[in-house]
């Protein structure tokens, strides 16, 4: 079951108590995430490989298994290992075995504020995202795992290494250009030459074609000066442009 708008990403929330699954789904939609939840083990892993989310806030105790069951299960997929996984349980005893045994990211006593639950979990969020090398800039994520790119908290597209790292420099730079010296350098591994220049062109070009008109028209050649990634300017108060 889904709940509000996503602008940064799903979370999952896997418990069979539905009226807490109604107020974590409230919380999270209400911070800007979108919210789905499942009642059982089975449907928690089942959402988790088809909706991808950012976060998974799993009830130890479940009718169909517990949460190093669902651990195990995420931990052991190519495609959601390294999903964050946080436990919620009323048994404090259980703190020890999130981390040690199931290899959670995180672990929350059940009757916590909702406040500290919100914090819990973008602090792991923050945290992975550090530790991946993410860089943000605006409604953008690039993501170093797999050459992902994000918009709004949505997997946007996977690049090549030489994009990827071409569009890692100018968001990093951004709205600064990027010399074509500096691009050789750290883009395509070679001291600058003018027959270099074709060749940037024509990355920047296959850049373009893989970000879509939405995303491409904020790559830009300052003559004299090199490319330019220029985030646009959203008004206060106005919703971000949609995918």
């Amino acid at each position: 079951m889904g709940s509000g708008a996503s602008e940064r990403g799903i979370v999952l929330i896997v418990d069979d108590d539905k009226s807490w699954c109604f107020v974590m789904a409230k919380l999270f939609s209400s911070a800007g995430y979108t919210a789905m939840t499942a009642g059982t083990c089975g449907e928690g892993l089942r959402l988790a490989d088809s909706c991808r989310p950012v976060c998974i806030l799993l009830d130890f105790h479940m009718p169909d298994g517990d949460g190093g069951m669902v651990c195990s299960a995420v931990r052991g997929s190519t495609a959601l290992r390294k999903t964050p996984i946080v436990i919620v349980s009323a048994d404090p005893a259980e703190e020890l075995n999130a981390y040690s045994l199931y290899h959670a990211d995180g672990f929350i006593l059940k009757g916590a504020s909702l406040e500290k639950i919100l914090a819990v979990v973008q602090s792991v969020l923050r945290r992975v995202d550090m530790e991946r090398g993410c860089l943000e800039k605006g409604d953008l994520k690039l993501d170093p795992e797999g050459y992902r790119v994000f918009r709004n908290g949505r997997p946007v597209l996977t690049l090549t290494l030489e994009q990827f790292r071409l569009l890692s420099l100018l968001v990093e730079a951004g709205p600064d250009p990027v010399g074509e010296a500096e691009i050789c350098r750290c883009v395509l591994n070679s001291a600058h030459t003018p027959e270099k220049t074709e060749a940037i062109r024509s990355l920047v070009y296959r850049l373009r074609q893989g970000l879509g008109l939405r995303l491409a028209c904020r790559i830009k050649n300052l003559s004299g000066l090199g490319w330019a990634y220029v985030q646009p300017r959203v008004k206060a108060g106005s919703a971000p442009a949609p995918d």
